[in-house]
């Protein structure tokens, strides 16, 4: 049988009961690599996508929250670039005013270099300041989505409790998780 690679999962951190796992094989390949050796063969047996139906108010919580990440992601990603493009810029800027003060006799040149670089840096800070803003929106929302699906989750937990028992059967504690199965 074939996994599905992405949806609502059981167990996909040991701390929390069910969440959307973006990739399921990511998810298999982490828990191999980075957890204790006495952990993996339960958590990969109860790592499992959810069958039944959830309530659609989580499902919705899930899908908003899950593109609001996507925004995070993609924000944080152009915030990354421009400010690597704003570190480049800098040491540009950086060069061209140490080639100013070493070379007076091609003090125009340099000077020219240095125009250059002050308009790359300050094209870099507004793409900065742009990206900038653009991450903190999406940080928003994604604060926003995370109460949302929290809220969803909390008022649904008896329905996803009990789809729960039905379908893993593990003994699960809000605050155990299923740690206390490792021992």
């Amino acid at each position: 049988m074939k996994i599905k690679q992405k949806g609502v999962f059981w167990h996909v951190h040991h701390d929390v009961l069910m969440e959307y796992c973006y990739n399921y094989q990511e998810r298999v390949d982490c828990i191999k690599n980075n957890k204790p050796r006495e952990e993996i063969k339960t958590r990969l047996k109860l790592f499992k996508p959810v069958k039944g139906k959830l309530p659609s108010e989580y499902v919705e919580a899930c899908e908003v929250y899950s593109k609001a990440g996507k925004a995070f992601d993609k924000a944080d990603e152009a915030l990354d670039k421009a400010n690597e493009a704003l570190d480049k810029a800098n040491e540009a800027y950086d060069k061209a005013n140490e080639a100013l003060d070493k070379a007076r006799k091609a003090y125009d040149k340099a000077n020219e270099a240095l125009d250059k670089a002050g308009k790359a840096l300050d094209k870099a800070r507004k793409a900065y300041d742009k990206a900038n803003e653009a991450y903190d929106k999406a940080n928003e929302a994604l604060n926003k989505a995370r109460k949302a699906l929290d809220k969803a989750r909390a008022a649904n937990m008896p329905a996803i409790l009990k789809l729960h028992e039905k379908e893993c059967g593990c003994k699960w504690s809000r605050s155990g998780g299923i740690t206390k199965q490792f021992n």
